[in-house]
C-alpha cells in the first residue's frame, strides 16, 4: 500500500474540515483544532468538549499549523498530513510552505500523491516504472547520491527554483542520500491508493 498505515497511527488531529476527511477515510480522530469555519457544526458536535481546542478566526497561523503544534505538544515523532488546501491554490502553497521549515511534516498525502521529506540516508518503496519528481527545499545548494532511478541526480546541484520531473522508478528499492541539504519527492498513488 502506498498510501499511509493510517491504522498504525497513535494520533489523529483533525484539523477544521479535516474532520469530514477523516470521517469518509473511517478515521476516527484523537483531537479537533481549528477555527471550525469550514466543518458542519453537527458533525463537531459528535465529539466531547475536552477534544476540542477551537481558534478565533482572525489569526495568523492556519488550522494545519495549529494541527502540527498540537501533534508536536503530543510527542509525535512523524507527522502524516491527509489532505488539505480545500482545493486553494494559496492553501496548498501554504501546505508545501511547512516543509522548508526547520522541523517539516514527515508525509503529505493529496488525492492522488504521496509527498515525502528527503533528508539524510533514506530508502523508498514507490514501486518499480512508477514516476518520481524531486524539489529542493531551503535556500542552499542542495546535493544527492541516488540508486534506482532511471536518471540519477548524483552530479546535479541543486538551488531553489531548480528541480527533476517524472524521473522513473527501476528498482524495488530506490536509495537516497542526500549530500547536502533536503528534498521533497512527489509521486502519483495511482487509483487503487488513492485517498
Amino acid at each position: 500500500m502506498l498510501g499511509p498505515r493510517m491504522n498504525d497511527w497513535d494520533i489523529i488531529i483533525a484539523a477544521d474540515s479535516g474532520l469530514h476527511h477523516a470521517r469518509s477515510l473511517g478515521l476516527t480522530p484523537t483531537e479537533l483544532i481549528g477555527d471550525f469555519d469550514s466543518v458542519e457544526q453537527q458533525c463537531i458536535d459528535d465529539y466531547p468538549d475536552m477534544i476540542i481546542h477551537r481558534h478565533k478566526p482572525d489569526k495568523d497561523e492556519t488550522d494545519t499549523e495549529l494541527g502540527i503544534e498540537l501533534l508536536r505538544k503530543r510527542g509525535a515523532r512523524r507527522i502524516h498530513i491527509v489532505g488539505g488546501g480545500g482545493g486553494r491554490l494559496d492553501h496548498l502553497y501554504a501546505l508545501l510552505s511547512l516543509f522548508h521549515r526547520e522541523n517539516p511534516p514527515d508525509y503529505w498525502y493529496t488525492h492522488r500523491e504521496h509527498i515525502q521529506l528527503i533528508q539524510g540516508e533514506m530508502l523508498i518503496y514507490p514501486g518499480i516504472n512508477r514516476r518520481v519528481s524531486f524539489f529542493p527545499l531551503g535556500t542552499g545548494e542542495c546535493r544527492m547520491k541516488t540508486s534506482g532511478l532511471k536518471w540519477p541526480l548524483d552530479s546535479l546541484r541543486w538551488k531553489v527554483g531548480d528541480f527533476g520531473i517524472s524521473n522513473i522508478v527501476t528498482n524495488e528499492e530506490v536509495k537516497i542520500e542526500m549530500k547536502k541539504g533536503k528534498l521533497i519527492m512527489v509521486y502519483d498513488l495511482g487509483n487503487e491508493d488513492s485517498l
